[in-house]
Formats: C-alpha cells, structure tokens, sequence
C-alpha cells in the first residue's frame, strides 16, 4: 500500500458569485509516473487538457459539439489552483481549479465557426431558506443552516452566476430582510436583495427536509429567467446534505440550458442596426452607454449623432433579431420599431 502525505489544502471561503464560463472547478487527477515530479507536470497537463474540453462543451451549441477544435489546451490556460493535492514517491492526486483566457478562447470558437453563448454579466441571486422541521417560519440568516451552507459552498462554474444573497455585506450595516416579507415576495423586499448584486433576478429557494432525509425544494420569483422548476423532491444516498447539493446541481444547469438555448450566438448571423435612442439628459445618454456594454450580442457601437434630446447609434450585432432584442431587454432596453425606424428606449429592464 502506497502512503500519501498531505502536502498542502487550500481552503477557500463562500463565493459571491458561483460561476465563471471561463473557470473549471473540481478537476480530480491521479497519476502514478517515474518520480513525483514527473507525476505531478502529467497531472497538471491532464488537468488543462479536461478542463478546456469541459469548457468549451459549456460555452457551444450543443449542436456544435463535434466540431470543437482540437488545440493544444497550454496555449489558452491563465492559471491553475491546486486545491488539494497529496503524494508519495511516484503517485500524485489532486484536485485543481483551471482559468482560461477568454479573449483567446472566444477567438478560437469564431475561428472555427463554433456557435456559442456570451456568459451572462448579471447574476440570479438566490434567497435560500430552510422550513424547520417542526414548521414554521423558515430559517434564512440563522447559522446553523445546511441549505444556506450548501449554497455557499457550491462550487459552480458556467454560464449564469448565481449569488447567494447575504454573501456581500451590507455596508450601511442595516439588519437583513425580514424573512416573512421574503417568503411573501414583497417586490420591494426582492429589489432591495437584488440591488445588492446590481441584479433584478432574485430566486427565493424554500427547503424543507422530510424524515427519510428527502429534501423538498420550491422555487419562487427569479426575474427575466425562467424558474428551472416549481418544486421537486431531492434523494441521495448520502442523506440530506447530497441532496441539497444535487437539488442546487439541477438548479444551476436548469438556468445553464435555458440561457444557452436563447443566447448562442451564431456569427454568421451579423448585421448594423440604425436606431434612434430618445433621451432626457446626460444621465440617460451614460445610462444607455453602461447599458449596451452588457449586452453579448452587441458587438460594438458607434455614434451616428448626438443631441441633448436623442442619440442617433450605430449596432453591430450578432445573431437573429429576436435574440438580440431579448438580450437588450435584459439589460433594461427596449428595442422596437416606430413609424419604420428602429427606437432603442431606456426602460422595461434592470
């Protein structure tokens, strides 16, 4: 039997935000070579060349799968994480974290004429709150909590960021939302968490774990996405905690899939919009710039003309008509089209 050492574990703290397109989590190696080094440089090249892979699967048209380029992964990588990691003279196991680049990763996809989704800028926050098992008002910011915790220490990575509310402290100190006002989806209690994050998405997740260890989860609110489920029975055979981890598991890829399927952007779908952005002042005309910046298919912008009452723009755009008008709206604008002109107007958003 080989005896391993731990040589060192990093712990990290709660995130705010649990997703990074362009970031792959939990990559478990293993290798056995001549020498621990020699082990140790095969399992970080394993560990690159699994993590773009999984990356790039993320970020594609699934109908796009099989046309992924074949690249050497070193090229694209920012920086690896070493989570944990333990050895004996010949054998390394670890489990890493890999960054890539993704400017070079984005290049790379367009080259080849892979379809894909932007990463959304805005999170979904959710709101997670435990039923005691005795009934009752459920628990949202009372330590302990195993599905808040669970939430906290899910280490996601994708597409939609998800934000558990409370991770970014308050910093006029004002005491949390009171939880009654949260499990009747009081909007201004919802905009208030959500404002925290800059996000109007604020998903109310209620747990309550049954006698047999089966985790019951309903899902409320959640803004301009739609609910990945209304409510679901979660089993697993290591009790209540796995199955709170695969109910927060299915929570995240439900959001992944939706948002990929409404935001792939296919580039050879690309065209100029003329639009007319009607304007009340300098507050509306920096609102619209910060705007447009968040939107994916919103390639690049130029100004045509400028007034104090309207802004005459430019839009270089990727992807079909609907699919950027649903991106623009998400980010608070509304495109539509007036007496044959195209209007972008500041409003029916976050």
């Amino acid at each position: 039997m080989i005896l391993l050492c731990v040589l060192t574990i990093v712990v990290t703290g709660p995130r705010a935000f649990a997703a990074d397109a362009f970031t792959v989590r939990g990559l478990d190696v293993d290798v056995t070579a001549t020498t621990v080094a020699a082990a140790k440089e095969q399992a970080m090249a394993e560990a690159e060349r699994t993590g773009f892979r999984r990356m790039l699967e993320r970020l594609a048209s699934p109908a796009d799968l099989a046309r992924l380029p074949n690249v050497d992964a070193r090229q694209y990588v920012r920086d690896v994480a070493v989570e944990q990691e333990r050895s004996s003279a010949v054998r390394y196991l670890a489990t890493m974290t890999v960054r890539y680049n993704p400017v070079a990763v984005k290049k790379l996809l367009r080259e080849a004429g892979v379809k894909f989704a932007e990463p959304r800028s805005r999170a979904v926050v959710v709101v997670p709150l435990l039923r005691p098992a005795g009934g009752g008002l459920p628990a949202a910011w009372d330590e302990p909590n195993s599905w808040r915790a669970a939430w906290s220490g899910f280490a996601g990575g994708g597409l939609v960021p998800l934000a558990v509310a409370g991770s970014v402290p308050d910093p006029t100190g004002a005491p949390p939302p009171p939880v009654d006002r949260i499990v009747a989806l009081q909007p201004d209690i919802l905009a208030a968490i959500g404002a925290r994050y800059r996000s109007g998405d604020v998903l109310v997740a209620l747990a309550s774990v049954a006698a047999n260890g089966a985790v019951e989860v309903s899902l409320s609110g959640g803004g301009s996405l739609p609910r990945p489920f209304d409510s679901k029975t979660f089993t697993a055979e290591g009790g209540p905690e796995a199955a709170m981890r695969a109910a927060i598991a299915e929570i995240s890829q439900g959001y992944e899939a939706q948002y990929k399927q409404q935001n792939t952007l296919s580039f050879d779908h690309s065209a100029s919009l003329a639009v007319i952005a009607p304007l009340s002042g300098l507050g509306d005309w920096l609102s619209l710039r910060e705007r447009l910046g968040r939107v994916p298919q919103v390639r690049r912008w130029e100004i045509v003309s400028l007034t104090r009452d309207e802004a005459a723009l430019s839009l270089h755009v990727v992807g079909e008509t609907e699919q950027v008008r649903t991106a623009l709206a998400s980010a608070g604008l509304t495109l539509e089209q007036v007496g044959g002109f195209w209007t972008l107007r500041i409003g029916g958003g976050r």
